[in-house]
Protein backbone atom coordinates (compact mmCIF):
# COMPACT_ATOMS: atom_id res chain seq x y z
CA UNK A 1 0.00 0.00 0.00
CA UNK A 2 0.69 3.64 -0.16
CA UNK A 3 1.47 5.56 2.79
CA UNK A 4 3.27 8.29 4.16
CA UNK A 5 6.49 7.76 6.21
CA UNK A 6 9.31 9.67 7.93
CA UNK A 7 12.96 7.98 8.50
CA UNK A 8 14.49 9.97 10.35
CA UNK A 9 12.82 13.41 12.84
CA UNK A 10 12.44 17.00 11.43
CA UNK A 11 10.95 19.32 9.30
CA UNK A 12 8.17 18.11 6.58
CA UNK A 13 10.81 17.55 3.63
CA UNK A 14 11.05 14.31 6.12
CA UNK A 15 7.59 13.36 4.88
CA UNK A 16 8.17 10.66 1.71
CA UNK A 17 5.56 8.87 0.09
CA UNK A 18 6.20 4.72 0.59
CA UNK A 19 5.18 1.34 -0.50
CA UNK A 20 4.88 -0.67 2.70
CA UNK A 21 3.38 -4.03 3.34
CA UNK A 22 -0.26 -4.26 3.36
CA UNK A 23 -1.84 -4.33 6.87
CA UNK A 24 -4.06 -7.61 8.14
CA UNK A 25 -6.91 -7.11 10.19
CA UNK A 26 -5.57 -9.78 13.33
CA UNK A 27 -7.91 -11.03 16.06
CA UNK A 28 -10.68 -8.25 17.22
CA UNK A 29 -9.42 -6.07 14.73
CA UNK A 30 -10.75 -4.68 11.48
CA UNK A 31 -8.86 -4.14 8.25
CA UNK A 32 -10.30 -0.27 6.52
CA UNK A 33 -9.81 1.10 3.24
CA UNK A 34 -9.02 4.49 4.17
CA UNK A 35 -11.15 7.46 2.39
CA UNK A 36 -9.85 10.28 4.55
CA UNK A 37 -7.31 11.18 7.08
CA UNK A 38 -8.09 13.68 9.21
CA UNK A 39 -4.52 16.21 10.25
CA UNK A 40 -4.02 16.93 14.03
CA UNK A 41 -1.75 19.39 15.54
CA UNK A 42 0.60 16.48 17.48
CA UNK A 43 0.84 14.96 13.75
CA UNK A 44 4.26 17.31 13.14
CA UNK A 45 4.98 17.28 16.80
CA UNK A 46 5.73 13.36 16.47
CA UNK A 47 7.51 14.01 13.11
CA UNK A 48 9.43 16.83 14.80
CA UNK A 49 10.75 14.68 17.30
CA UNK A 50 8.73 16.38 20.27
CA UNK A 51 8.03 13.43 22.48
CA UNK A 52 10.89 11.14 21.49
CA UNK A 53 12.32 11.66 24.91
CA UNK A 54 9.54 9.35 26.38
CA UNK A 55 8.33 7.28 23.71
CA UNK A 56 10.74 6.89 20.57
CA UNK A 57 8.82 5.99 17.03
CA UNK A 58 10.03 2.37 15.24
CA UNK A 59 11.46 4.43 12.23
CA UNK A 60 9.88 4.49 9.46
CA UNK A 61 7.22 5.60 10.62
CA UNK A 62 3.83 6.19 9.38
CA UNK A 63 1.95 9.16 10.82
CA UNK A 64 -1.57 10.63 11.85
CA UNK A 65 -4.01 9.51 14.28
CA UNK A 66 -7.30 10.14 13.03
CA UNK A 67 -9.03 7.99 9.52
CA UNK A 68 -12.58 7.36 8.20
CA UNK A 69 -13.37 4.93 5.65
CA UNK A 70 -14.72 1.14 4.37
CA UNK A 71 -13.85 -1.80 6.00
CA UNK A 72 -12.78 -4.19 3.75
CA UNK A 73 -12.06 -7.42 6.28
CA UNK A 74 -12.68 -8.67 9.47
CA UNK A 75 -10.64 -10.73 12.01
CA UNK A 76 -11.08 -13.60 14.41
CA UNK A 77 -13.87 -13.06 16.83
CA UNK A 78 -14.98 -9.46 15.37
CA UNK A 79 -18.52 -9.07 16.16
CA UNK A 80 -20.60 -5.25 15.42
CA UNK A 81 -18.94 -4.90 12.61
CA UNK A 82 -18.78 -6.32 9.04
CA UNK A 83 -17.01 -5.54 5.53
CA UNK A 84 -18.83 -2.52 3.64
CA UNK A 85 -19.34 -0.82 6.84
CA UNK A 86 -18.74 3.05 7.02
CA UNK A 87 -16.04 3.67 10.06
CA UNK A 88 -14.28 6.06 11.66
CA UNK A 89 -11.40 5.97 14.44
CA UNK A 90 -8.80 6.93 16.32
CA UNK A 91 -5.49 5.20 15.84
CA UNK A 92 -2.59 4.76 18.31
CA UNK A 93 -0.09 6.99 17.04
CA UNK A 94 3.29 5.11 18.46
CA UNK A 95 1.73 2.34 16.69
CA UNK A 96 -0.31 2.52 14.09
CA UNK A 97 -0.53 5.26 11.29
CA UNK A 98 -3.03 7.14 9.58
CA UNK A 99 -1.86 8.88 6.53
CA UNK A 100 -1.68 5.20 4.52
CA UNK A 101 -4.23 3.73 2.01
CA UNK A 102 -5.04 0.64 4.41
CA UNK A 103 -5.36 0.69 8.15
CA UNK A 104 -5.74 -2.28 10.43
CA UNK A 105 -7.91 -0.90 13.78
CA UNK A 106 -9.18 -2.64 16.92
CA UNK A 107 -12.70 -2.65 17.00
CA UNK A 108 -12.95 -1.09 20.33
CA UNK A 109 -11.29 1.73 18.91
CA UNK A 110 -13.73 2.27 15.70
CA UNK A 111 -17.00 3.76 15.39
CA UNK A 112 -20.01 3.27 12.79
CA UNK A 113 -20.05 6.29 10.87
CA UNK A 114 -24.30 7.41 10.92
CA UNK A 115 -25.97 7.60 7.61
CA UNK A 116 -25.71 11.58 6.35
CA UNK A 117 -21.69 12.10 7.62
CA UNK A 118 -19.47 12.13 4.87
CA UNK A 119 -15.95 10.39 5.60
CA UNK A 120 -14.11 13.95 5.06
CA UNK A 121 -15.76 15.27 8.25
CA UNK A 122 -15.90 12.05 9.86
CA UNK A 123 -12.34 12.09 9.59
CA UNK A 124 -11.92 15.34 11.04
CA UNK A 125 -13.87 14.44 14.48
CA UNK A 126 -11.94 11.51 16.68
CA UNK A 127 -8.39 12.73 17.99
CA UNK A 128 -9.75 16.72 18.94
CA UNK A 129 -13.40 15.32 20.14
CA UNK A 130 -12.34 12.87 22.16
CA UNK A 131 -9.68 15.19 23.77
CA UNK A 132 -12.10 17.38 24.53
CA UNK A 133 -14.99 15.14 26.25
CA UNK A 134 -12.46 13.01 27.94
CA UNK A 135 -11.27 16.17 29.70
CA UNK A 136 -14.24 17.68 30.88
CA UNK A 137 -16.25 14.15 31.34
CA UNK A 138 -13.04 12.05 32.81
CA UNK A 139 -10.48 14.77 34.41
CA UNK A 140 -12.41 17.74 35.54
CA UNK A 141 -15.84 16.13 35.90
CA UNK A 142 -17.34 19.81 36.49
CA UNK A 143 -20.56 19.92 38.30
CA UNK A 144 -23.49 21.95 37.62
CA UNK A 145 -23.75 25.39 38.52
CA UNK A 146 -19.77 25.47 38.47
CA UNK A 147 -17.93 28.41 36.27
CA UNK A 148 -15.37 26.69 33.43
CA UNK A 149 -12.70 28.68 31.83
CA UNK A 150 -12.44 26.91 28.43
CA UNK A 151 -9.50 28.35 25.98
CA UNK A 152 -9.62 28.53 22.81
CA UNK A 153 -13.37 27.46 23.19
CA UNK A 154 -13.76 27.85 19.13
CA UNK A 155 -11.41 25.65 18.08
CA UNK A 156 -11.50 21.82 17.10
CA UNK A 157 -10.79 20.53 20.72
CA UNK A 158 -12.05 23.73 22.85
CA UNK A 159 -15.29 23.45 21.13
CA UNK A 160 -15.87 20.08 22.23
CA UNK A 161 -15.36 20.39 26.00
CA UNK A 162 -17.55 23.74 26.06
CA UNK A 163 -20.27 21.66 24.93
CA UNK A 164 -19.55 19.02 26.94
CA UNK A 165 -18.80 20.95 30.40
CA UNK A 166 -22.83 22.99 29.47
CA UNK A 167 -24.66 19.86 28.51
CA UNK A 168 -23.15 19.34 32.02
CA UNK A 169 -24.93 21.86 33.80
CA UNK A 170 -21.57 24.20 34.21
CA UNK A 171 -21.22 27.75 33.20
CA UNK A 172 -18.65 28.64 30.23
CA UNK A 173 -16.45 31.47 30.05
CA UNK A 174 -14.85 31.54 26.83
CA UNK A 175 -11.22 32.78 26.34
CA UNK A 176 -10.49 32.58 22.96
CA UNK A 177 -9.50 35.70 19.61
CA UNK A 178 -11.61 38.80 19.75
CA UNK A 179 -12.66 38.03 16.26
CA UNK A 180 -14.29 34.49 17.28
CA UNK A 181 -16.28 36.08 20.67
CA UNK A 182 -19.43 36.13 18.67
CA UNK A 183 -18.90 32.44 18.07
CA UNK A 184 -18.37 31.19 21.30
CA UNK A 185 -21.35 32.98 22.31
CA UNK A 186 -23.61 31.02 20.09
CA UNK A 187 -22.20 27.72 21.11
CA UNK A 188 -23.50 28.54 25.00
CA UNK A 189 -20.85 30.15 26.51
CA UNK A 190 -22.35 33.17 29.57
CA UNK A 191 -19.27 35.59 28.87
CA UNK A 192 -15.63 36.03 26.65
CA UNK A 193 -12.69 36.97 27.10
CA UNK A 194 -10.37 38.37 24.53
CA UNK A 195 -6.85 35.93 24.70
CA UNK A 196 -3.92 37.91 25.10
CA UNK A 197 -5.84 41.16 25.37
CA UNK A 198 -7.98 41.08 28.10
CA UNK A 199 -7.90 39.99 32.19
CA UNK A 200 -11.16 38.66 33.96
CA UNK A 201 -12.85 40.86 36.33
CA UNK A 202 -15.52 38.64 37.37
CA UNK A 203 -15.58 35.62 39.93
CA UNK A 204 -12.78 33.16 40.58
CA UNK A 205 -12.99 29.90 37.90
CA UNK A 206 -13.64 26.41 39.59
CA UNK A 207 -11.89 24.77 36.69
CA UNK A 208 -9.68 25.32 33.65
CA UNK A 209 -9.69 23.35 30.20
CA UNK A 210 -6.73 24.87 28.26
CA UNK A 211 -6.43 23.88 24.72
CA UNK A 212 -3.69 26.98 24.00
CA UNK A 213 -0.82 27.54 26.44
CA UNK A 214 1.45 30.33 27.13
CA UNK A 215 1.48 33.15 29.57
CA UNK A 216 -2.08 34.78 28.02
CA UNK A 217 -3.19 31.34 29.89
CA UNK A 218 -1.07 31.87 32.76
CA UNK A 219 -2.69 34.79 33.57
CA UNK A 220 -6.21 34.13 33.09
CA UNK A 221 -5.31 31.13 35.46
CA UNK A 222 -4.14 33.32 38.31
CA UNK A 223 -8.42 33.45 38.76
CA UNK A 224 -9.15 29.76 39.75
CA UNK A 225 -10.29 29.22 42.97
CA UNK A 226 -8.41 26.94 45.62
CA UNK A 227 -9.14 22.90 44.61
CA UNK A 228 -9.92 23.77 41.03
CA UNK A 229 -8.07 21.83 38.11
CA UNK A 230 -5.50 23.61 35.85
CA UNK A 231 -6.38 20.83 32.42
CA UNK A 232 -4.82 21.19 29.23
CA UNK A 233 -4.19 19.97 25.92
CA UNK A 234 -1.45 22.47 24.34
CA UNK A 235 2.06 21.53 24.42
CA UNK A 236 2.88 25.19 25.11
CA UNK A 237 3.75 25.31 29.17
CA UNK A 238 2.04 27.40 30.94
CA UNK A 239 4.06 28.82 34.10
CA UNK A 240 2.92 26.94 37.43
CA UNK A 241 4.18 30.29 39.68
CA UNK A 242 1.22 32.19 41.64
CA UNK A 243 -1.42 29.39 40.15
CA UNK A 244 -3.78 27.94 42.50
CA UNK A 245 -2.65 24.54 40.65
CA UNK A 246 -0.30 22.51 38.64
CA UNK A 247 -1.51 22.50 35.20
CA UNK A 248 -1.76 18.96 33.86
CA UNK A 249 -1.30 17.50 30.80
CA UNK A 250 -4.60 15.94 29.63
CA UNK A 251 -4.09 12.31 27.88
CA UNK A 252 -6.51 11.36 25.30
CA UNK A 253 -7.13 7.57 24.05
CA UNK A 254 -9.15 5.63 21.56
CA UNK A 255 -12.39 5.03 22.37
CA UNK A 256 -15.23 3.86 20.05
CA UNK A 257 -18.30 4.03 21.84
CA UNK A 258 -17.66 7.82 22.88
CA UNK A 259 -16.79 8.17 18.94
CA UNK A 260 -19.92 7.05 18.02
CA UNK A 261 -21.67 9.45 20.36
CA UNK A 262 -19.20 11.96 18.76
CA UNK A 263 -20.02 11.53 15.30
CA UNK A 264 -24.19 11.28 15.81
CA UNK A 265 -23.46 14.36 17.21
CA UNK A 266 -21.58 15.94 14.45
CA UNK A 267 -24.22 14.15 11.90
CA UNK A 268 -27.13 15.91 13.74
CA UNK A 269 -25.55 19.24 13.90
CA UNK A 270 -25.10 19.95 17.20
CA UNK A 271 -20.82 19.84 17.15
CA UNK A 272 -19.96 21.73 14.24
CA UNK A 273 -17.26 20.18 11.93
CA UNK A 274 -15.60 23.03 9.49
CA UNK A 275 -13.09 21.28 6.99
CA UNK A 276 -10.60 24.06 6.35
CA UNK A 277 -8.96 22.29 3.20
CA UNK A 278 -8.87 18.74 1.40
CA UNK A 279 -5.69 17.31 0.03
CA UNK A 280 -4.12 14.26 -1.76
CA UNK A 281 -2.32 12.16 0.70
CA UNK A 282 1.25 12.46 -1.84
CA UNK A 283 0.61 16.37 0.05
CA UNK A 284 0.73 15.81 3.36
CA UNK A 285 3.95 17.84 3.97
CA UNK A 286 2.08 20.81 2.60
CA UNK A 287 -0.36 19.91 4.91
CA UNK A 288 1.91 19.79 8.28
CA UNK A 289 3.09 23.08 6.69
CA UNK A 290 -0.28 24.55 6.59
CA UNK A 291 -0.87 23.11 10.23
CA UNK A 292 2.33 24.92 11.53
CA UNK A 293 1.74 28.09 10.07
CA UNK A 294 -1.47 28.23 11.79
CA UNK A 295 -4.53 30.60 11.10
CA UNK A 296 -6.75 28.08 9.30
CA UNK A 297 -10.50 27.79 10.53
CA UNK A 298 -11.11 24.05 10.07
CA UNK A 299 -9.46 20.93 9.89
CA UNK A 300 -7.02 19.56 7.02
CA UNK A 301 -8.12 16.40 5.68
CA UNK A 302 -5.51 14.06 3.56
CA UNK A 303 -7.55 11.64 0.87
CA UNK A 304 -5.68 8.82 -0.87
Amino acid sequence: MRAIVFDQYGGPDVLHEATMPDPVAGPGQILVKVAATGVNPADHKWRAGMFAGFLPLQLPHIVGYDVAGTVAAVGQGVTGFAVGDRVAAMLHPVTKGAYAEKVAIDTASAAKIPDGLDFVKAAGVPCPALTGLQAIDEVIQPEKGQTILVTGATGAVGLVGMLTAIRRGARVVAAVRRSYADEARRHGAVAVIALGEEDWAGAPFDHVFDTVGGDAVAMLCRHLKPGGKIITAATTPIAPTGLAAQPQMVAVRPDGAQLRTLLEDVASGRIPVNIAKRLPLAEAAQAQRLMEAGGLRGKIILEP
